[in-house]
């Protein structure tokens, strides 16, 4: 149904997307209101409707893009990633944080939607990101230099471990990140990537030879 909105001009559709990812991005899916969405996009109702068909759709619409746009930034990067794991981990976390400070809005629609998420579209979110996530793991481990680890070590445990710290990081920054203006996300991803270096000196103490 969406081949409708895409024979549209692209400046309005850019428009109407603008408009639909900041009410997502401000209420989250379950609260998000397609009346403020038409009326500030300033058409029709049915028009969006006979677009995408259901609020559903243009959610998972907006989402799809916001996951390409994401991934295209990432592939962009020209810098060759570090063999080592806690080095690797920390440029992509830059890579991240500079998304962020590029498309801010789009980050603000991943953060508010990925709190916000019903369970009737749970399953359908989860399989759009099963295919990054594979992908994304394959990349982390590609060429990774192994020896450094001390013998025992499960190197597939000790990522997942990094991650779940790396999360608890980027969601107690979230709210300055999303508020933070152009010029002071330098400073902010600065703050951010020292942050995460001293708990990567202390983990290394524990899982690499010789630190």
């Amino acid at each position: 149904m969406s081949e409708r909105f895409e024979k549209i001009p692209s400046a309005e559709q850019a428009r109407i997307l603008q408009v639909a990812m900041g009410e997502f991005a401000k209420n989250g899916y379950r609260r998000a209101s397609t009346n403020t969405i038409v009326n500030a996009a300033g058409i029709p109702k049915g028009t969006l409707f006979y677009y995408f068909g259901s609020k559903k759709n243009l959610f998972f619409y907006i989402l799809d893009n916001a996951i390409d746009d994401f991934v295209s930034f990432i592939q962009a990067d020209k810098e060759e990633p570090p063999n080592e794991l806690f080095e690797r981990l920390l440029h992509r976390e830059q890579v991240k944080l500079r998304f962020a400070a590029a498309h801010p809005l789009t980050f603000r629609f991943f953060a508010k939607v990925f709190l916000d998420i019903p369970a009737d579209i749970l399953e359908e979110m989860d399989s759009r990101f099963q295919e990054y996530s594979a992908a994304s793991s394959e990349d982390l481990t590609m060429e990774l230099d192994r020896t450094p680890f001390r013998g025992g070590i499960d190197v597939e445990d000790a990522i997942k471990m990094l991650h779940l710290l790396l999360e608890g990081i980027f969601a107690r920054y979230s709210p300055r990140l999303k508020a933070a203006p152009p010029e002071a996300f330098d400073a902010l991803i600065q703050e951010i990537s020292a942050e995460c270096q001293r708990y990567f000196n202390m983990i290394q103490k524990g899982i690499y030879k010789n630190t």
